[in-house]
């Protein structure tokens, strides 16, 4: 696969993902207060058991999206140089999103009981000693985020002001899906996802049309010796046949070969 290809498909997940994670998060019951309990959960629930279970599912699916953007952004800050932050801040972002998603697909099940008339808050009282793991996970995942928000900053695939503006919501979108609170998991985690996610996948695809018509990209460009590294010899060569060239022109004699 060529790399304009390549970009186009890693500027597809990384704007799309973050939309997906939005719309699951809007579409999820109301669960007021911090840290909602059990008896919470199961009246958000009884409410109406199926769009409970629709958005956790979608939830689900939102969040392998989310992971599949962060591979996305692994891939464009590797072809840009950047090794050393990414490549740690990967592997927690994909253990993160893996359990979180874990938990929540668990969650499905509530609607089930609640449809036989089953106590529904008895399940979610089940799923009490998978919280320390969804602590741990998403302490894990905040982790991955501020590590690939350092890596985008050292990678400078965009100018200073927009790497500024997405670095800022990496950090705001890590710290919202870390908090225990409805408002902020759901509404400003989906927001700063959009602002992280969608100057990175406009970048990838200017990178990718650059590529493709034959114009590295500046910042790549400027890191790497072996694009801008012309051989001295070659170029001291090059401009005294020009000049030796231009000045038998202008005498009216023919310019001697050069060996």
């Amino acid at each position: 696969m060529s790399t304009p290809t390549r970009n186009r498909f890693r500027a597809a997940a990384m704007a799309v993902a973050p939309v997906a994670l939005l719309a699951a998060f809007l579409y999820q019951p109301y669960l007021p207060g911090a840290a909602p309990g059990p008896e919470t959960i199961a009246q958000a629930v009884e409410a109406d058991p199926t769009r409970w279970a629709v958005a956790q599912l979608l939830t689900v699916g939102a969040f392998a999206l989310f992971v599949l953007a962060f591979q996305a952004l692994r891939g464009r800050l590797r072809d840009a140089g950047e090794e050393r932050w990414s490549s740690f801040a990967f592997p927690l972002v994909v253990v993160g999103g893996v359990v979180v998603a874990a938990v929540i697909g668990m969650q499905v099940t509530f609607a089930g009981a609640a449809r036989t008339g089953a106590d529904t808050a008895a399940p979610a009282r089940a799923t009490d000693p998978f919280l320390s793991v969804v602590v741990i996970a998403a302490v894990a995942f905040l982790v991955g985020i501020l590590t690939f928000a350092r890596g985008i900053a050292h990678s400078r695939i965009m100018g200073r002001s927009m790497t500024t503006l997405v670095v800022i919501a990496a950090v705001v979108m890590g710290l919202a899906l870390a908090a225990p609170i409805f408002h902020v998991i759901f509404y400003v985690a989906g927001i700063a996802a959009i602002v992280t996610f969608w100057p990175l996948a406009w970048a990838t695809v200017r990178t990718g049309s650059a590529t493709e018509g034959g114009v590295e990209p500046t910042a790549e460009a400027d890191r790497d010796p072996q694009r801008r590294a012309v051989h001295p010899n070659a170029t001291a060569h090059t401009s005294g046949h020009g000049r030796r060239a231009k000045s038998g022109v202008r005498s009216g004699r023919r310019p001697t070969p050069t060996m």
